[in-house]
């Protein structure tokens, strides 16, 4: 999971549900290890998006100072008690609320766009860091000699289509 999407799932937790913000809540719901979700979540305090605090039982939380809790439903069956909020609902494995975003990219078309343009595929597939490269280094080694071209050039069709599964 890559650090956009993974920002969007911690969003997520933060403004529409009352779980709190750990690395292993966010490890489990991402489906990524605990020690990626440490990593992002590391990122966003140094972005200066979250804060850190310790549990009383000593669990490292991470929170945002404007979150505020959401009002509890009165309709029956609800997993909040009806009277006085006593604390996050409980996780439903499955709920769609909190399954991790897809990317809804297609390996096939970023191999085509590779093919036209060596590193398009990537870019199409929001790695524009890597399609740049990709762009350049097959570009040079078309201008060096028509081989190596057309061999980094089969590396870049490969990588477009090798995309990271969510």
């Amino acid at each position: 999971m890559d650090f956009e999407e993974f920002e969007q799932l911690v969003l997520k937790l933060l403004f529409e549900t009352e779980v709190p913000v750990t690395a292993a809540h966010t490890a489990y719901l991402g489906r990524l290890s605990v020690r990626g979700a440490e990593r992002h979540l590391a990122r966003m305090v140094e972005q200066g998006t979250l804060l850190v605090r310790t549990s009383p039982e000593g669990v490292v939380e991470y929170y945002y100072p404007g979150r505020k809790p959401l009002v509890p439903p009165a309709a029956a069956g609800s997993p909040y008690p009806a009277a006085g909020f006593a604390g996050p609902p409980s996780i439903v494995i499955g709920d769609p609320m909190l399954q991790p975003l897809r990317s809804n990219h297609s390996p096939a078309t970023a191999v085509l766009l590779s093919m036209l343009i060596p590193g398009a595929g990537h870019i199409y597939s929001g790695r524009a860091g890597t399609g740049v490269a990709w762009m350049a280094t097959t570009l040079m080694g078309y201008a060096c000699c028509f081989l190596p071209g057309l061999f980094l050039h089969g590396l870049c069709l490969v990588s477009a289509a090798r995309m990271r599964r969510t």
